[in-house]
């Protein structure tokens, strides 16, 4: 049986409403179960304090006068008494006990205990209300519990789907981050190409990456430059490939980027305007980019025409 199954006897094990086979199962079960054990205790308490919920009942004065009426009509010679049920002749009590008994000292009365030695069966015999309100306060236990643990299954289920929801948005504003910035790129290239002044430059792959392949677009007249790599390999820890623009033998620097996990970058930038034969190269730098080049030359190449 489930640890679920075993709280579920419980209420009814408390009211003394369990088979022999139910309380043979549930008795093996609570020696290594403390839970259930301070549970059935607590539940044992309560239907016992039931005993003491319901107020005694006042007889009318006619009942009352009907009882005394027929006790009078009783014939006494007709009455059987069997002389088993006569009371004995009080027992001789020896006179140290006695003086004992009447020396020790009278302790509160216990409830449980008494309560002990009067089994649920008979004080529901007595009080025939007591057995329903019993009855009705096991049931109320039972589907409690059983709520309880419907609620908690449910309330699980909901925070695992939520979980699951929020990975998916995740994922869904880290797409759309992308595609955003993929598209403000293409206008930043389509509005560059449109510039009667753009020049575009190929530069192809040094020693270091011979693989490697760029293409880039120059504004003369505003400086404007946007720069499409590929097959560039992922940049050392702390450093960053930078952009030059080279004219008159004099490197001037540019911005700074990094490749993703294909070797594939793209970069906006703005360089010196008003060079008309200007040559651009990309090297391997310190990250933040430097004033002057350091690192070995990845790309380089100068516009066409």
């Amino acid at each position: 049986m489930r640890h679920e199954d075993y709280k579920q006897l419980l209420a009814l094990e408390a009211v003394g409403a369990l088979d022999e086979e139910e309380r043979a199962r549930l008795e093996g079960h609570l020696p290594s179960c403390a839970e259930c054990r301070e549970e059935l205790r607590e539940m044992s308490d309560a239907a016992a304090s039931l005993l003491y919920t319901v107020a005694p009942v006042r007889p009318s004065a006619e009942l009352r006068a009907n009882v005394l009426a027929r006790v009078r009509a009783v014939d006494p010679s007709e009455v059987f008494v069997d002389p088993s049920e006569v009371a004995a002749p009080p027992k001789a009590v020896d006179p140290s006990e006695a003086l004992g008994r009447a020396q020790a000292p009278a302790g509160p009365s216990d409830p449980r205990a008494l309560l002990g030695r009067i089994s649920l069966w008979k004080l529901f015999a007595w009080r025939p209300a007591l057995g329903f309100g019993a009855a009705v306060a096991a049931l109320a236990v039972v589907l409690l519990g059983l709520s309880t643990l419907s609620l908690w299954n449910r309330n699980r289920s909901l925070g695992n789907e939520v979980a699951r929801l929020s990975d998916r948005l995740r994922e869904a504003e880290t797409d759309l981050a992308g595609q955003r910035e993929q598209l403000a790129g293409a206008r930043n290239v389509e509005e560059l190409l449109a510039s009667p002044a753009v020049r575009v430059a190929e530069l192809s792959g040094k020693q270091p990456a011979p693989q490697a392949h760029a293409m880039l677009a120059y504004d003369g007249n505003t400086g404007r430059a946007v720069v499409m790599a590929t097959g560039l390999p992922p940049c050392p820890e702390g450093h960053a490939y930078q952009l030059w623009l080279i004219a008159d033998n004099k490197p001037l620097p540019g911005g700074t980027f990094k490749t993703d996990a294909q070797g594939r970058a793209r970069m906006s930038d703005r360089l010196p305007p008003n060079h008309t034969a200007p040559t651009f190269a990309v090297t391997l730098e310190r990250e933040g980019g430097v004033p002057k080049p350091e690192g070995d030359i990845f790309l380089i190449g100068a516009p066409k025409g």
